[in-house]
């Protein structure tokens, strides 16, 4: 009897807690209301009409929230003197990084507007008002902030790793770019 209670407290904590996903309903310009479980499928002109709804249905998506790990963390921040061949090397690798840079710049707006979706609502400008006259009073509380997603299954943080993660990376591409692109002016290439 022990070791079953044993048993089944220690499958009860290792067990995930199931949480709804996420869902989103938006309204078009024609008034159809629509709905979706994937941030990505929210056309961007929508996103300030966008509020995030929990699923019924309580699927969740098996997906990572979280990018892999940056590529080329350990990359010099300086390239050696170029010689012929490197020079060569230098300038295959700045072709690769421009083909992969708008990749991944659509997939950093990719992530901006899921965080964005994240974050929570997009008020209104009589909400923002409204807001602002109570702060100014001195009258405002938590509840009152038009800004603050009030559920408690969802969370705009994985969403936000995920993006400065991606801008990070970029930026880090846009750099080596600029010192191939110096490099290469250098070789008179």
């Amino acid at each position: 009897m022990r070791h079953l209670v044993i048993s089944t407290l220690l499958l009860a904590f290792l067990t995930p807690a199931l949480a709804p996903a996420a869902s989103y309903q938006w309204r078009d310009d024609q008034g159809v209301t629509h709905f979706t479980d994937d941030a990505d499928r929210v056309p961007e002109k929508y996103l300030n009409r966008a509020r995030e709804i929990q699923s019924v249905a309580g699927e969740k998506k098996t997906a990572s929230p979280t990018p892999p790990a940056i590529k080329g963390e350990g990359a010099p921040a300086a390239a050696p003197a170029p010689t012929s061949p490197e020079g060569d090397h230098a300038s295959a690798e700045l072709n690769k990084l421009r083909e992969d840079l708008a990749a991944k710049q659509a997939e950093l707006a990719r992530l901006r507007r899921k965080w964005q979706l994240a974050k929570g609502r997009n008020p209104s400008q009589k909400e923002i008002k409204e807001f602002e006259k109570k702060r100014a009073d001195g009258k405002a509380t938590f509840e009152d902030n038009p800004y603050v997603n009030r559920s408690p299954l969802s969370s705009p943080i994985p969403a936000r790793i995920a993006y400065l993660r991606k801008l990070e990376e970029v930026q880090k591409d846009e750099e080596r770019i600029r010192q191939l692109e110096q490099q290469l002016k250098a070789q008179g290439k």
